[in-house]
């Protein structure tokens, strides 16, 4: 959960209290109004004084981030300071995102349950992205372990995909089925998710898929942003290069450049291989064993046991 979303859960709880005013300085609601814009266009967060360690040791996260502000001045009103971080919330009769603009994706919760069940609630019918036109109509959530060590975040649901109303459904997802398995896993111990969850549309649509465009990704990153706050895995693993520079935005670097360097997503290690499809197209030994040491560097980030039965894999004999 983002530092935005546990100040409005605070202040949702002291409403709920019946509390209906809050100290608070100019200079704080400021800071609040910066944090939604800045969550909103995805620019870093405004560094704020800390807590001293004594004060700050006796608070929850959510009061420890509300007292991060400035001695008290003034006293505000909960709702107008709700209403400030809610302000580009309120519905319109067309389409507010200017091109630079991006939507954030904020269900709200007071737990991790809640805010799993808002976002499923939400999501299928999130205004942002069905006004872009571009997307079809069916919702196809991630799915697995919400508490799993290794997330693994392809670019876009396919044909197969979006008829099982499951992400790596059809030839592709029983490759992913196998790399699992040489892991000692299964889709249940994982966390499997696409960067937009919907099927890219295109005219006369049977069984013919596209990658998602740059905007169809930037307008559903905070979703995925979301899922990766709320599982917290301890490596991330991008499958394919759209799913690398979605996450990554480093541009259109090769691939070859992405799997080299990897980098990091809401501060979670990534590691990015090729999309399971790439192992139906080739038999080359090299590039398996490439992607095979891959997984194992991705085990060792998560903490998972490595036999040297799965290191000596691909290797010659």
């Amino acid at each position: 959960m983002t530092t935005a979303e546990l100040v409005l859960n605070y202040l949702h709880n002291l409403q709920t209290q019946g509390v209906e005013r809050l100290s608070v300085d100019e200079s704080a609601r400021g800071i609040l109004r910066e944090w939604m814009l800045a969550a909103r266009r995805g620019i870093p967060k405004p560094t704020v004084a800390t807590v001293p360690a004594a004060a700050s040791a006796t608070m929850s996260p959510a009061e420890n981030v509300a007292t991060q502000a400035a001695p008290v001045e003034t006293v505000a009103g909960i709702s107008d300071l709700r209403s400030a971080l809610h302000a580009d919330d309120a519905p319109s009769a067309t389409p507010a995102y200017r091109e630079e603009e991006v939507p954030f994706f904020r269900p709200g919760g007071s737990n991790a349950e809640e805010v799993w069940a808002n976002a499923e609630r939400m999501l299928p019918t999130w205004r942002p992205l069905k006004e872009l036109g571009t997307l079809r109509e069916k919702v196809v959530l991630g799915e697995g372990n919400r508490q799993a060590s290794i997330m693994f975040v392809g670019d876009a649901p396919n044909y197969y995909d979006e008829r099982a109303g499951r992400p790596f459904s059809g030839e592709a997802g029983e490759k992913l089925n196998g790399i699992l398995k040489a892991m000692g896993l299964t889709r249940e111990q994982v966390y499997i998710t696409h960067l937009v969850k919907f099927r890219p549309l295109l005219p006369r649509q049977t069984t013919n898929n596209r990658v998602p465009s740059e905007k169809e990704i930037r307008f559903s990153t905070s979703v995925v942003e979301l899922e990766a706050r709320l599982v917290q895995p301890r490596v991330i693993v991008a499958l394919g290069i759209v799913a690398a520079r979605g996450l990554l935005q480093r541009g259109e670097l090769p691939l070859a450049d992405y799997r080299r360097d990897g980098g990091q997503f809401c501060g979670i290690p990534v590691i990015v291989t090729h999309h399971p499809s790439y192992l139906l197209r080739t038999n080359d030994l090299a590039e398996r064993r490439e992607l095979w040491e891959e997984m194992l560097r991705a085990m060792a980030l998560a903490g998972l046991p490595i036999s040297e039965k799965q290191r000596a894999f691909f290797t010659k004999k």
